[in-house]
């Protein structure tokens, strides 16, 4: 799904790579790619919007198996979003096999269960931030400024 071309307060379409937060503050000028990795439909498309909304170009995908896939095709992208539970292979085998491969770009995983014990499974993946849903338009601005000051 393509958003239309959004102009921002400074005149510039975020097609162009520019990113806005919802009150219109530039807050990228790179413009970033991510990778949602969640089996539930509507987290898929709802986090999709969300990372949309503050101009990051969004795929989905519904398993790790998936995931894995795409990545080993050579689809490459600054951020990754991974639920915990996923069909056929959780969210923190997946990011143990991602980290295998040599993929070192931001990973988040978004996840309802703030659980020590998983957090820390997680962590020893080789997971960069736990966030508990929900994803929000702010947590997302906030991890871009941090990328794009990086």
């Amino acid at each position: 799904m393509e958003l239309p071309s959004k102009i921002n307060n400074n005149g510039k379409s975020l097609k162009q790579g520019f990113s806005c937060s919802r009150n219109g503050d530039l807050i990228t000028n790179r413009k970033f790619t991510a990778l949602v990795v969640d089996s539930d439909p509507f987290i898929q498309i709802l986090e999709k919007a969300i990372l949309e909304s503050q101009g990051v170009e969004t795929q989905y995908v519904g398993s790790g198996i998936d995931a894995l896939n795409l990545l080993a095709s050579g689809e490459n992208f600054d951020i990754i979003t991974i639920a915990w539970v996923l069909p056929k292979m959780n969210g923190v085998e997946t990011t143990r096999r991602i980290r295998a491969m040599g993929i070192r770009n931001k990973m988040l995983v978004v996840t309802a269960c703030d659980i020590e014990r998983e957090k820390q499974a997680f962590l020893d993946a080789g997971v960069d931030e736990f966030i508990e849903k929900p994803l929000t338009p702010e947590k997302i601005a906030s991890i871009l400024r941090e990328m794009q000051n990086a």
